[in-house]
């Protein structure tokens, strides 16, 4: 309940700067929570990301309908494509900035939702937060620097459920060791806290980056 309220009211504010031509705003927002992200994980990505908002009752939708495909495809996963999209991300980054300093806009953000609600209807939502959001690599960058993050507690039953439903695919189980979680991709969702049977993931200090 408290992550979804926060992510409207993200979303408003989000709203309400496109509309008032203040997008820089939002933009600074981003970076400051990318840097953030070296420190406390992805919490932008899980809790005031726009794009993950909006897709939110899309990707309900299309369960219900039986749209989505249950596994990610192999050509994303080789990471060929996410190198191009993101290439195209850059460029269109560049141009943001530059109309910015030039007075004008170029609405970057409002681009890319709708490719990443496509993917996440036609496809599944992990293909979009692990392999193609151009943002989730930045993130992703300085993710891997946190010390907190959700790590799995020792009395963790390794019943997978946690790694079933991760949209970040960050989580793998072995037969041998508890969930192991990596802060790399973890949307900081929390997800995987509330299908635990036991309770065993808790966001706190981590003891290793290691999946």
């Amino acid at each position: 309940m408290i992550r979804g309220l926060t992510q409207i009211l993200f979303l408003i504010v989000f709203l309400l700067l496109m509309i008032i031509g203040k997008a820089q705003l939002w933009m600074g927002f981003i970076f400051l929570s990318i840097i953030l992200a070296a420190f406390f994980g992805r919490f932008y990505c899980g809790w005031a990301c726009p794009i993950n908002t909006v897709m939110r009752p899309f990707v309900w939708i299309s369960k219900k309908l039986g749209w989505q495909r249950k596994q990610v495809p192999e050509v994303l996963k080789s990471g060929k494509i996410r190198i191009v999209v993101f290439a195209f991300f850059l460029v269109g980054l560049g141009y943001t900035i530059y109309t910015i300093t030039q007075g004008r806009k170029f609405p970057l953000p409002l681009i890319i939702i709708p490719l990443g609600v496509i993917t996440a209807v036609f496809i599944n939502e992990r293909s979009w937060h692990r392999y193609l959001c151009p943002w989730g690599v930045l993130f992703s960058i300085t993710a891997r620097f946190s010390k907190r993050g959700v790590i799995a507690e020792s009395g963790c039953l390794r019943c997978s459920a946690c790694e079933r439903i991760c949209p970040g695919d960050a989580i793998i189980v072995k037969e041998i060791s508890k969930a192991s979680i990596d802060p790399t991709h973890c949307l900081l969702c929390l997800k995987c806290k509330k299908t635990c049977p036991l309770n065993m993931l808790n966001y706190k200090n981590s003891i290793s980056n290691d999946v």
